[in-house]
């Protein structure tokens, strides 16, 4: 719980402000979850601060929803010609992901349980970025990492919004995004090159060669 309380700090989340009159709530609470690794061992125990998204109301806090996730026959088929070109297949994954989209309505979220402080435990928090929970958040994400991986001179597929291509001098870079795990291939030299690029903009736990995605065992 300190850890995601530090890392919303980290990312200026919110404000904490004196609850307002005449102004909508967003209620809160924690996550806890257990996850594992692809032998079945614990890999780590994570705390989520989230919003409880059935207090969000259309039109008033969102006019726009949007769940960004690569189907998983693109996913297989991209592995299947990754084979046949002989490239490698790197893994990534984006922490916090949904703190870096921008959001524009007025909302407020319930402090969280267990971390008030003592003189504002009738304050509220007022987002000034998108938020695990609200309803608008992936697409604000989506919205967020698109236009990051555009001006890195990644051109989205026109069939399938979570896949992109890069080719330079006629080597070719295929990213695939799912929501906050992407998996990178391509020519080597252009791997070398852009592999680590998004870590000057995000938080990235860099995860090597793909041995395990979504459910996907690879050798």
């Amino acid at each position: 719980m300190a850890k995601e309380y530090k890392s919303i700090m980290k990312n200026d989340l919110w404000d904490v402000v004196p609850r307002p009159k005449g102004k909508s709530m967003v209620t809160s609470k924690w996550l806890f979850k257990i996850k594992h690794g692809v032998d079945g061992i614990i890999d780590k125990y994570k705390a989520r601060f989230v919003a409880r998204g059935f207090s969000h109301k259309e039109g008033e806090y969102y006019d726009e929803i949007f769940s960004l996730v690569a189907r998983y026959t693109t996913i297989c088929s991209i592995v299947a010609f990754v084979v046949g070109q002989g490239w490698t297949l790197h893994q990534s994954g984006i922490k916090t992901k949904f703190l870096h989209g921008i959001l524009h309505e007025e909302v407020y979220v319930e402090k969280p349980h267990g971390l008030e402080v003592e003189d504002q435990k009738t304050h509220v928090c007022k987002l000034k970025k998108a938020f695990y929970g609200l309803k608008k958040d992936p697409r604000a994400w989506y919205v967020h990492i698109d236009n990051y991986l555009t001006k890195l001179g990644f051109k989205r597929s026109n069939v399938h919004p979570n896949l992109y291509l890069k080719v330079v001098q006629g080597m070719s870079l295929i990213l695939v995004l799912y929501v906050d795990d992407l998996f990178l291939t391509g020519s080597e030299p252009l791997m070398s090159e852009y592999k680590m690029e998004p870590t000057s903009k995000f938080k990235m736990k860099d995860l090597g060669l793909m041995h395990y995605f979504l459910g996907l065992e690879v050798w």
